[in-house]
């Protein structure tokens, strides 16, 4: 499968998409609300200003992936490989992240408002504020600095 097809077949009214292998994609500006990439490879995918609120994600490999303004709002990131992605002005509104690993991603001006980041990995990500997550879920956290944070903001 290729960028084409799954946005064919996403027009066409199909969702599931689970396992799919699509490293290197590039869906720019696309709208993949409420798909399910349960397991897939999207690793390295340039993702920038994609619609994929209310996605099915959990246990996706997004590792090093490009997330730049992309809505992921309400999102089911469960166990996700985040690791290395580059975001910016991304939203993880209400996004359920807990046990994603987030190691060295680079979270400019991300949001986690009302997000569950309980047994998330955050060590060594760079520009992650505290500030943009509140109302967000800490459940044995590991934070950037390797600390453990357990608390609700």
């Amino acid at each position: 499968m290729n960028a084409e097809e799954l946005l064919q077949r996403y027009a066409a009214g199909e969702r599931d998409f689970t396992g799919v292998k699509l490293p290197r994609v590039r869906l720019l500006d696309v709208n993949l609300r409420r798909a399910i990439f349960r397991e897939a490879d999207l690793s390295n995918a340039s993702l920038d200003w994609t619609n994929l609120s209310y996605a099915d994600l959990s246990y996706a490999n997004l590792r090093g992936a490009h997330l730049g303004e992309a809505g992921l709002g309400g999102a089911n990131l469960e166990g996700a490989d985040l690791s290395g992605v580059v975001c910016g002005q991304t939203s993880f509104k209400n996004a359920n992240l807990s046990h994603a690993n987030l190691r060295r991603a680079i979270l400019t001006e991300t949001y986690f408002k009302n997000a569950n980041l309980s047994h998330a990995d955050l060590r060594g990500a760079s520009y992650f504020s505290i500030n943009s997550c509140k109302g967000a879920t800490f459940n044995e956290t590991i934070m950037p600095d390797g600390s453990i944070r357990s608390d609700g903001i």
